[in-house]
């Protein structure tokens, strides 16, 4: 029988928010989705591939490519956000981290109508990669992405977030590109959590990668001092082969650069570009925690 997933492109920030990795343990545990490669974006890349590849050689994936790419803006005077949390309390020794910064050639060689991106970092990397090859991105069946937020029509709403504040030149490229997009903004990521109690259940099961995935949650929530968590990232991945669980807008994006993070909207039904407008937060959490401890079990 022919392999029906959907391929996939993963790129991402792995290590600061605990969400990405939950992002890419669901994408590589989901049937539905055929990972291609993981591609990393912004600050240490080298502790981000080493978070990556240990996470993938515990869940049995470590056939799948880390690639390194940009770890700067494409601006190169906007701050890079790096905490300094990331990667501690982990051993990367054993792991052959790759060198150089190869991840826009890679994006490029895997454009095709069959392929879906899914970037839940700063859009440098993709940004990068339209501006240098626009007719070969083209061929991309589309964009998801964990980006922006949608507070409602004008530059009065257009309020700010994370990834497009970290690389807003590179959004504007995306949100340009005529690319098909869906975003996943935080109106609807912010209605996601991952609680200690679901940490604890993860932890029950016992294996390597629960406790990988255990340890580096008991981090990330000592360092924001909460008990739960939202899962921004997973959210993306998991509209990508389950789109019903949102209902979405097609509108006309406005990156505000001097207000980093900010994006205006506009209703347009002939853009390529379509925001989240609502999400079925019940049906998401139950698809999202059964595939998780089924990975870690």
């Amino acid at each position: 029988m022919a392999n029906t997933s959907q391929r996939v492109i993963i790129d991402t920030d792995i290590g600061t928010d605990i969400d990405d990795a939950y992002a890419l343990l669901l994408a590589v545990s989901s049937p539905e989705l055929d990972v291609r490669g993981v591609t990393l974006v912004h600050g240490d890349l080298r502790t981000r591939a080493g978070i990556a590849l240990r996470l993938l050689k515990l869940a049995g994936r470590d056939d799948i490519p880390v690639i390194p790419g940009e770890s700067k803006p494409m601006n190169p005077e906007r701050p890079i956000y790096w905490p300094g949390h990331e990667g501690r309390g982990l051993d990367f020794t054993d792991l052959k981290i790759p060198e150089g910064k190869s991840a826009v050639e890679f994006i490029v060689n895997q454009a095709g109508e069959d392929t879906i991106l899914i970037p839940i970092g700063p859009m440098t990397n993709v940004g990068l990669a339209i501006r240098d090859h626009p007719r070969e991105m083209a061929r991309y069946k589309g964009i998801v992405a964990m980006a922006s937020t949608f507070n409602g029509f004008g530059p009065e709403n257009g309020g700010g977030e994370h990834n497009i504040a970290l690389d807003p030149e590179a959004a504007e490229i995306v949100l340009d590109s005529g690319i098909p997009i869906l975003l996943a903004g935080l109106n609807v990521t912010l209605q996601t959590s991952l609680t200690r109690g679901m940490v604890e259940e993860i932890s029950a099961a016992g294996t390597p990668l629960a406790r990988f995935m255990s340890l580096m949650t008991g981090e990330w929530f000592s360092v924001v001092g909460r008990d739960t968590t939202a899962m921004h990232d997973p959210l993306a991945v998991a509209i990508t082969f389950d789109p019903d669980l949102v209902e979405t807008c097609p509108v006309r994006a406005e990156v505000d650069k001097a207000q980093a993070g900010r994006i205006a909207y506009e209703a347009d039904q002939d853009s390529p570009v379509r925001i989240c407008t609502s999400l079925d937060a019940g049906r998401f959490q139950k698809l999202f925690f059964s595939r998780i401890l089924e990975a870690v079990g």
